[in-house]
């Protein structure tokens, strides 16, 4: 199938609550991470990269950050015209007009796009995590089994899974015979008793079963998880994982499941096979972050044959003026002046004066006034910091003045913040 006939969707919406204060006034795809990038850069990057160039950002929570990121960024590289594009799809502009319920009402909402289209296969992305991969495989795949929808999945450790993800149990060739929300005792993946399968939340979709699958599901009451439960032939909280694909299952769909683990890409070593990180909460983002940063990450963004694509409006490079620098990523317009920086990231134009930042992420556009140390902390976009201020070091000081600190000891800084 040529690429022209792939349609694909980014559910781009998240509010992220569990991320908050860097979602305070942004949605979850829009935070800032890596030094350069935007969460969001990695599910296009990798559409980009497959050649796939139909393609809607379906948008909700706070999105003026994340449409500004995709219009500077993004609009040019997939064309302006009916054979490629890339279009952000507010839901105020959906079908209904208001907030999109769930993740396949956000599709539902927007299905006429699909109708127009007449693509020969629809792609379901979401657009907050972390990885890099060939959709091309993925989709051949789908079209080899001649599955009604394809669910991408990542190998997790049984004892990991257990009350905590949502198990796909599979047959020897991949078909998905049972769904487990969450089980105390994880179905294991064929061949391999430690490891069960885990959805990443991309699916590949026959457009005629999707469309069916939609209207069925919309034809139900809108209700929440725990009263879905009791009725799910009338109820649904119109999700694709929780509703829409154990209804497509009973009803006999051929639903498939691609194992992530086997997705290539030229370049890519053994020990970067099957990197997906879930940024779900504060402490999954600044371990990514820092996983980033390390002499031989679990993912290469320095792959030249798959380039992770952004915007930064700052062209001018780092500049080093003094004191030193280690084991950290330092983004353009960064000035580092007679100061330690030690295993952090600092993303464009943060200015150190004088001070030591200690793994710390900086998400840029700040100044760390001279004397100042912050340690073990993540600084949103736009904070001055004054002349002799002290982060990451006194829990109970950084909670007094507003700080969100986490319990594992990491100390959150909001954007503009100005309580010191």
């Amino acid at each position: 199938m040529a690429n022209e006939d792939i349609l694909a969707f980014v559910l781009g919406g998240g509010a992220g609550n569990r991320l908050s204060p860097l979602t305070r006034d942004r949605a979850k795809p829009a935070v800032p991470f890596g030094g350069t990038f935007r969460i969001i850069d990695f599910v296009l990057s990798n559409l980009y990269n497959s050649n796939i160039r139909k393609n809607y950002v379906l948008t909700q929570y706070a999105s003026k950050s994340l449409h500004d990121h995709i219009r500077h960024g993004w609009y040019s590289r997939f064309g302006f015209g009916p054979n490629g594009f890339l279009k952000t799809q507010p839901a105020t502009q959906s079908l209904s007009g208001g907030w999109y319920s769930g993740t396949a009402d956000a599709i539902t909402q927007n299905k006429r796009f699909i109708e127009e289209e007449e693509p020969g296969i629809v792609d379901v992305f979401g657009g907050d995590h972390i990885y890099l991969m060939d959709i091309r495989q993925m989709n051949e795949f789908h079209l080899k089994n001649d599955a009604d929808i394809t669910i991408s999945a990542i190998p997790v450790r049984r004892k990991l899974a257990a009350r905590s993800y949502g198990v796909l149990e599979v047959d020897e060739n991949g078909k998905l015979i049972g769904f487990e929300e969450k089980p105390t005792d994880p179905k294991p993946m064929p061949g391999n008793p430690e490891m069960c399968l885990s959805s990443m939340g991309n699916y590949s979709f026959r457009p005629s079963s999707l469309l069916e699958a939609l209207v069925l599901d919309s034809e139900k009451e809108t209700a929440k998880r725990d009263e879905v439960k009791e009725e799910p032939s009338r109820l649904s909280s119109h999700d694709f994982g929780y509703d829409v694909i154990p209804s497509m299952l009973k009803q006999g769909k051929k639903v498939f499941v691609y194992n992530f683990m086997n997705n290539r890409i030229a370049g890519m070593k053994e020990s970067e096979k099957g990197y997906w990180r879930d940024i779900g909460s504060r402490d999954q983002f600044y371990e990514a972050n820092m996983e980033m940063k390390s002499i031989t990450p679990s993912i290469n963004i320095y792959n030249p044959n798959w380039p992770v694509l952004t915007y930064t409006p700052i062209s001018q490079g780092a500049k080093i003026n003094g004191g030193g620098v280690k084991d950290s990523i330092l983004s353009n317009g960064c000035i580092i002046t007679e100061s330690s920086v030690d295993n952090s990231v600092l993303s464009y134009s943060t200015i150190v004066e004088k001070s030591r930042v200690k793994d710390s992420i900086l998400l840029g556009s700040s100044r760390i006034g001279e004397g100042s140390e912050i340690v073990r902390s993540v600084i949103d976009r736009d904070v001055i910091i004054p002349p002799g201020t002290k982060i990451g070091i006194d829990r109970e000081k950084d909670e007094e003045r507003g700080f969100y600190v986490t319990e594992s000891g990491l100390t959150f800084v909001p954007r503009k913040h100005t309580n010191f």
